[in-house]
């Protein structure tokens, strides 16, 4: 799995199992796609330890993350991600999440339009500067 998500998926630096400890906590969040018995693509969620005052400002009781979505690059453009993504989607529902979150790259172009197709919005912009 690390070694899909490091070949194609974009990180700042390469990830490792430490990195994903936190999807521990919530197992029914790692979906796999398989083709021939290979594994073409996977996503990690987990339920959000969100405060209160943020839940009750966002209208909302529980939240799921998206960690991570990797799709090897030859079968991208088939519905692989997009069926991941509803799948784990299904998942933090019946789980009882009603709203869900997830960092992507601004070079991820691919990834930006399987996430707006679902109905993710843009709701913040993380910038940095190189002093």
């Amino acid at each position: 799995m690390i070694d899909l998500a490091n070949k194609h998926a974009l990180f700042d630096a390469p990830i490792s199992e430490a990195d994903l400890a936190i999807t521990r906590s919530f197992p029914d969040g790692f979906i796999v796609a398989e083709e021939g018995g290979q594994i073409v693509g996977f996503v990690l969620g987990y339920l959000r330890d969100v405060p209160t005052e943020v839940l009750e400002h966002w209208r909302a009781s529980k939240g799921g993350h998206v960690e991570l979505l990797a799709v090897d690059s030859r079968y991208r453009n088939g519905g692989v991600g997009t069926a991941l993504m509803n799948e784990l989607l299904r998942v933090f529902k019946l789980a009882g999440a009603d709203f869900v979150t997830l960092h992507c790259p601004a070079e991820a172009k691919e990834a930006k339009h399987v996430y707006a197709k679902l109905g993710f919005r843009v709701r913040a912009y993380e910038l940095r500067k190189r002093l």
